[in-house]
């Protein structure tokens, strides 16, 4: 591919960090344009050194943005994850880190008009179909960063951004407890017999006690990655509750 030059953005939404493009911008080719996302993220390579993926799956992450031709939306959003070691854009759910920042990124790159002090964007999600709604504050025309509102897992403190997810109930099986149950009794090898609460807003979860599985819930991703023992009994959950919602375990 010859050297050219795109536009980009790189934001944080939630706990995520994502590149942020115009869909004007890219080939209307799915192939050209996958091609183009993955020279642009640096993968495949472990540490995406010719890139701007951050060579972890929450920093290697997607968002395609434009004006919608629905009524009801303001724009449209997709959402891809890249694989980092793969050729590969998984554009099969969304993510609601990056969507919290789709509203901030349309309005500064002026696809929704600014509204003080709070503006309402209205986003069609390509990925689930459903619409989610993010008020954004904003201040001389732009999005407002500095606030003091803080989460869990980001240093230091921003604008608070209100989220609305209530339009994406649904979004893989139709239903918010797809199973019809509060919750479900699940056996799993070398467990027993745990309850799981399946609920489908925006993506389907599967939400599991972590005493349950003899975890105190306090551990951080690498500890669990580091226990192949546990890792087998979260891919066993998961596989059940695929099958047990009617979809495939991927």
């Amino acid at each position: 591919m010859e050297q050219i030059m795109i536009r980009c953005t790189i934001m944080r939404g939630g706990t995520s960090k994502g590149i942020f493009l115009h869909e004007n911008d890219l080939p209307q080719d799915p192939a050209k344009r996958d091609k183009m996302i993955l020279s642009i993220f640096g993968s495949p390579d472990v540490r995406q050194i010719d890139g701007l993926g951050g060579a972890d799956p929450l920093t290697s992450k997607l968002a395609i943005v434009g004006p919608s031709s629905r009524p009801d939306a303001d724009v449209d959003y997709t959402f891809g994850q890249i694989s980092i070691d793969k050729a590969l854009v998984d554009y099969s759910g969304n993510c609601g880190n990056i969507s919290s920042a789709v509203g901030p990124f349309a309005i500064d790159e002026g696809l929704v008009k600014a509204v003080e002090p709070v503006t309402k964007v209205r986003i069609y999600n390509t990925n689930t179909g459903k619409i989610l709604v993010a008020e954004v504050p904003v201040k001389d025309g732009k999005a407002q960063v500095i606030g003091d509102y803080a989460i869990a897992g980001v240093p230091g403190t921003g604008a608070k951004i209100m989220m609305d997810f209530a339009g994406t109930v649904g979004a893989a099986t139709g239903k918010m407890l797809p199973t019809g149950n509060v919750k479900d009794v699940m056996y799993v090898d070398g467990v027993g017999e745990i309850e799981v609460s399946v609920v489908d807003v925006a993506n389907p979860m599967v939400f599991v006690r972590a005493a349950d599985l003899g975890l105190k819930g306090t551990e951080t991703p690498a500890e669990i990655d580091g226990d192949e023992r546990m890792r087998k009994i979260l891919e066993t959950i998961r596989a059940k509750t695929a099958v047990l919602i009617g979809m495939a375990a991927t």
